[in-house]
């Protein structure tokens, strides 16, 4: 009896097995699973400023989704800094259950496209994914503007499209650069978005194609709407079958559809501090004491924090196995040299003068500041120039200007300029 009973049971499993590889003629198990690309908003952390992009697989027939996700990345990490110095940042490619919770208890818009795929687009869509997850395939090289979770769910459209996406979007030439996608999603933190636009350099400012603007996650989701394909059986479809809006934020500041120009605010914020510095070396005659040590410490601590931004540059430029940071003409006025200003300005306080004169020596510095920014300014409209670092001259341009011998020379023509405007003077 048992060896009957041992018997039907392998036999059931057996064509249970057969059947669920198989499938029921006409319907096959792939036949029960809708693709689906979710598009989540941005967060509070840095590394989801930009959003974020993942492929939800649903069985219909049970009613259960997975979620396939390449922006799994753990930080702190311990290795993070050296990673990130030779380009080996390392993302990880995960699966797992579906839940919106924690993405709407942060706040974040969240859209689903669900895809209108062929059976053979949704094979090789979902043998990618499944093996992309294996531990062996799971790490990549992280690159925030080639490689990403964004430009995996892009190749994976491609992948079911059998390169039609690419080949519609790669040629057409997008509408804004690098600089000017990271910036739209910055706008309303000027000062993080100062210091990306001084860290990035000229590369990010070249003309690129919808393919490339399609590393955020946003741009996908643009793209995608409208797009159609002829599938595996020749038939054309329309990529994606409907649109559902999970949760629409309500705190968080909107994504703009282009960046604003913020090189004003920075210009005037360079205008008031190089007005401040003008009114101080004017009261100087009447409070010396007072007037020399807030001169010789505004400009330590002024050294201080653009010398460490132009060492954090030179390090990235010329030691990083990166691209971020090529073609960075900040560089030219904005560099370690000006860690220099830091014992200058102590002891132009102090008032102590060693072997050298400090105040002479710091307008000497910023006078090389400012005709190194002043370069850079006039050389703009040459074709081999377009470095987008208004916001950057803006507010470094009038500072050094203010502090640099200019001003001083200016006071020795006043006598000059007096015999101009007498009476007879030009004859």
């Amino acid at each position: 009896m048992r060896t009957r009973l041992s018997l039907v049971i392998i036999l059931i499993f057996v064509f249970s097995t057969a059947h669920a590889q198989q499938g029921t003629p006409g319907y096959p198990p792939v036949d029960d699973l809708l693709f689906r690309i979710a598009i989540y908003g941005p967060a509070d952390s840095i590394f989801i400023w930009w959003g974020h992009a993942a492929l939800i697989v649903y069985n219909t027939r049970w009613n259960f989704s997975r979620v396939f996700d390449w922006g799994i990345f753990s930080y702190p990490s311990d290795n993070f800094l050296y990673d990130f110095i030779h380009e080996r940042v390392q993302y990880r490619s995960a699966v797992g259950r579906l839940n919106f919770r924690p993405y709407i208890e942060e706040d974040r818009d969240i859209v689903v496209y669900t895809l209108n795929l062929d059976r053979r687009a949704k094979e090789i869509i979902l043998a990618y994914a499944e093996n992309s997850v294996r531990p062996e395939n799971m790490y990549y090289d992280y690159h925030q503007f080639l490689d990403n979770c964004a430009t995996r769910i892009r190749d994976i459209i491609d992948m079911g499209t059998r390169g039609q996406f690419r080949a519609v979007f790669e040629d057409i030439p997008g509408r804004l650069t690098i600089r000017q996608h990271v910036r739209r999603f910055i706008w309303f933190r000027p000062f993080s978005e100062w210091f990306l636009c001084f860290m990035l350099g000229q590369d990010r400012d070249e003309q690129v194609s919808v393919w490339d603007e399609m590393f955020l996650p946003v741009e996908i989701a643009r793209n995608i709407v409208n797009f159609s394909f002829i599938d595996y059986y020749g038939e054309e479809r329309q990529l994606v079958s409907s649109v559902e809006v999970i949760n629409a934020s309500k705190s968080r500041p909107p994504i703009l559809h282009a960046p604003i120009p913020t090189w004003p605010f920075f210009l005037k914020a360079g205008f008031i501090i190089a007005t401040l510095f003008f009114h101080a070396k004017l009261l100087a005659k009447k409070y010396p004491r007072l007037i020399r040590i807030s001169l010789g410490l505004s400009q330590s601590f002024l050294g201080l924090f653009f010398g460490i931004l132009g060492t954090v540059l030179i390090f990235g430029k010329f030691f990083m196995n990166n691209d971020y940071f090529r073609q960075n003409s900040n560089v030219l006025f904005i560099n370690p040299l000006l860690l220099l200003m830091v014992p200058l300005g102590i002891l132009a306080a102090i008032n102590k003068t060693p072997r050298i004169n400090p105040e002479k020596s710091l307008r000497i510095l910023w006078t090389c500041v400012f005709i190194a920014c002043a370069i850079t300014v006039i050389i703009r409209p040459l074709p081999f120039f377009f470095h987008q670092n208004y916001s950057v001259q803006g507010l470094m341009l009038p500072i050094a200007l203010a502090l640099s011998c200019v001003p001083d020379n200016l006071d020795k023509l006043k006598p000059f300029m007096e015999k101009l405007r007498k009476p007879g003077a030009m004859k």
